[in-house]
């Protein structure tokens, strides 16, 4: 493990031959917003940043702290994730706002909500949580992906990163995709990490040019727990002083998005940057890839 003053010291040693172009979506707070304020850091501001959020308010704050650079470029897309028609209008404005370059270096998306509710469908009849937290997040993919191929083919970084829990969920449960037969809290905490894990294995199979990372944030004393019951919110002095800040958060998972040891190829992640044992990840039941990517493509089309 890595110490927080390594970690910054590798970040602040970032340098790049180009201008990157990133997008942080659910950069507006939490996790996503200190790996934005990271990432702005370890380029000096020498990056084209579109953060992608709700809360438009929010982002320019968060882009007001970021370093300024003759080749500064920050700009805020606006999107509700949970629903796919709205992902498929985001990428088009990201694609709009990058231009002639026709390029895209890092896609990073933390977009989730914490809730204690039950399945909660959005008028596209996917749950809430789950389309926040896997489907909404490989659309993404799916719409920008040649731009990211664009970028590795010019011989510059090309790299997914979705932060949540790799290797936390056990065996998929392939009767219940979409958790719309027996859904709780607690599966779909579970169906979201193991589809993101089988995705990154898949994608990073099929598009072997570009970097797919799946890590975690650790705890993280984040914004989400305003959603919670009372009786779990009043906790939250007590546990922030185990948490990591939003800040160091940021740096650790900045660390991994730039290590040249993921370049290109599937990672599963912890906290620390550090590889999560095999033996956590379902990732090689084919028969459950199948059915799991037959049902993806039929939730998201529009």
């Amino acid at each position: 493990m890595p110490s927080l003053s390594e970690v910054k010291a590798s970040n602040a040693e970032c340098a790049s031959t180009y201008r990157p172009t990133a997008i942080f979506v659910g950069g507006t707070s939490g996790c996503g917003q200190g790996t934005a304020e990271a990432f702005a850091k370890a380029t000096q501001g020498r990056a084209h940043i579109l953060i992608c959020g709700r809360n438009k308010e929010a982002a320019e704050r968060i882009i007001s702290t970021f370093p300024q650079h003759p080749e500064s470029k920050y700009e805020f897309v606006e999107c509700d994730a949970t629903l796919m028609k709205n992902v498929v209008k985001a990428a088009e404005e990201v694609k709009h706002k990058i231009g002639e370059t026709t390029k895209l270096n890092y896609l990073v998306m933390s977009q989730g909500i914490m809730t204690w509710n039950g399945f909660d469908p959005t008028s596209e009849g996917i749950d809430k949580k789950l389309a926040l937290h896997f489907y909404g997040r490989w659309k993404f993919v799916d719409e920008l992906l040649p731009l990211l191929e664009k970028a590795s083919t010019d011989g510059e970084e090309a790299r997914v990163m979705s932060i949540l829990a790799p290797g936390t969920a056990g065996a998929l449960d392939t009767a219940d995709l979409g958790l719309k037969k027996n859904y709780s809290v607690l599966r779909a905490a579970r169906q979201a990490p193991g589809c993101n894990d089988i995705f990154v294995s898949e994608y990073s199979s099929t598009h072997p040019m570009v970097s797919f990372i799946h890590i975690m944030p650790g705890y993280v004393d984040t914004p989400l727990i305003k959603d919670m019951p009372w009786y779990i919110r009043s906790l939250r002095p007590l546990t922030s002083l185990f948490a990591r800040s939003i800040t160091d958060c940021g740096e650790y998972i900045t660390g991994a998005l730039l290590n040249p040891n993921y370049k290109t190829g599937g990672f599963w992640l912890d906290q620390n940057g550090d590889a999560v044992s095999r033996r956590r990840l379902w990732i090689d039941d084919k028969d459950a890839l199948k059915k799991l990517v037959e049902h993806y493509k039929k939730e998201v089309s529009i």
